[in-house]
């Protein structure tokens, strides 16, 4: 796109992608404004304290944040957890000089549009570019209306988890159950305490083996806990292993959770081919019914609580009236989705164009993980590489 004239930037989420942005295009010369709905680091702080990220600090941060963070920064070797990342990484950027009064949290954006255009005014003719986006943001004292030139979206995904039943719909009584299923790491370590009883755990991507190692340390300390590890394929070791994997975090806890999996200890039962049927409350605890094809109908279970581990999407209903591509596999960047099609893993990954990363609206792109929406090879490395990418295409 050609040279931004007045050159203000909104920035919606405060995590590592959107603070590294706002870092990135402030050296820059733009007039740069962060939006966050909730803490600086919101979806990092929900991880729990057990979970690390799999990347070291040195590949999750630009140099400028890290020169930011000086010594008084954790090591660039260091495999924070996410509440460490977001205290002892996000939260010194988010105050340091460069960024001052430019980090508004408890600032939730309502709508994005453009001045005076709806989705099907203008789309694609020049015209359209040159009114402002106009963000409708619900603030702590009151709604504002705040115009911007560009806008990047790292609002995430974390807050949208997929359903857990057949085929990504809900299963048979979800929706009036789902609030009290637990769908998050931190939620799990919330509920530490109080678990007990049987359990069921569905999910076999790296957010479930996680969870499992979680219940698995639950459960050497109470002997009577129980975990029914619902999975829908028939692998004897269900989460993907990466051969001589170069991040040896993942490697740790897929392989133990497959492990686990492979040879089950007394708390473990491993249900394979399975997906989640129907669900409904039965008191404090729920009555679940588990499909395996080809097997017998299943009678219901009781269990005394529900870990769903399946993943999320990125909401994109503050965007209703931009004509932006979405692509229709993974709810992310169309082109984006495009350029990485057939790429199995995050540490995989081609050389991307501006055009690649644009959304269809000039100006406006997704970035970090809501680009990448429901696909599983995000790498916090990558989504810096894009950024350059696409900072270096405003500038031409």
């Amino acid at each position: 796109m050609a040279s931004l004239t007045h050159r203000r930037l909104a920035v919606i989420g405060a995590g590592p992608i959107g603070l590294s942005a706002a870092l990135m295009a402030q050296a820059r010369g733009f007039d740069v404004t962060v939006f966050e709905k909730g803490l600086v680091g919101d979806a990092l702080r929900r991880w729990g304290g057990s979970t690390r990220l799999f990347s070291p600090v040195s590949m999750n941060l630009p140099k400028i944040a890290r020169s930011i963070l000086g010594a008084a920064g954790p090591p660039d070797d260091a495999l924070l957890t996410g509440p460490e990342m977001a205290t002892r990484v996000l939260e010194p950027i988010a105050s340091a000089p460069q960024l001052a009064g430019r980090v508004h949290t408890g600032h939730r954006i309502v709508a994005v549009g453009r001045a005076g255009l709806t989705r099907i005014d203008l789309p694609g003719h020049p015209l359209r570019a040159e009114r402002p986006f106009r963000l409708l943001v619900a603030a702590p004292g009151g709604e504002l209306v705040i115009e911007a030139d560009a806008v990047f979206d790292a609002s995430g995904v974390h807050d949208n988890p997929n359903w857990a039943g057949p085929g990504g719909l809900p299963a048979l009584g979800e929706t009036a159950v789902a609030s009290r299923l637990i769908r998050r790491l931190g939620e799990l370590e919330d509920h530490r305490e109080r678990l007990s009883g049987r359990l069921l755990l569905v999910g076999h991507g790296h957010s479930a083996a996680d969870a499992l190692l979680i219940l698995g340390a639950v459960a050497a300390e109470r002997p009577g806990m129980r975990v029914t590890w619902a999975v829908c394929c028939a692998n004897l070791r269900p989460c993907a292993e990466v051969a001589d994997d170069p991040l040896p975090e993942r490697q740790r806890v897929a392989s133990r959770a497959n492990d686990l999996a492979a040879d089950p200890p007394a708390f473990l039962t491993v249900t394979r081919r399975a997906t989640l049927a129907a669900i409904a409350a039965d008191g404090p605890r729920f009555q679940v019914t588990l499909s395996v094809p080809g097997a017998r109908e299943a009678a219901p279970e009781i269990f005394d609580q529900v870990v769903a581990m399946t993943g999320y999407r990125p909401d994109h209903s503050t965007l209703t009236e931009l004509p932006i591509e979405i692509s229709p596999v993974t709810e992310g960047a169309a082109g984006l989705s495009r350029a990485l099609a057939n790429v199995t893993d995050c540490l995989t990954i081609p050389n991307v164009t501006p055009a690649d990363l644009g959304s269809g609206e000039p100006g406006f792109y997704l970035v970090g993980a809501k680009s990448y929406g429901r696909s599983a090879t995000f790498l916090l490395r990558t989504g810096l590489a894009h950024l350059e990418v696409i900072l270096n295409g405003m500038d031409q």
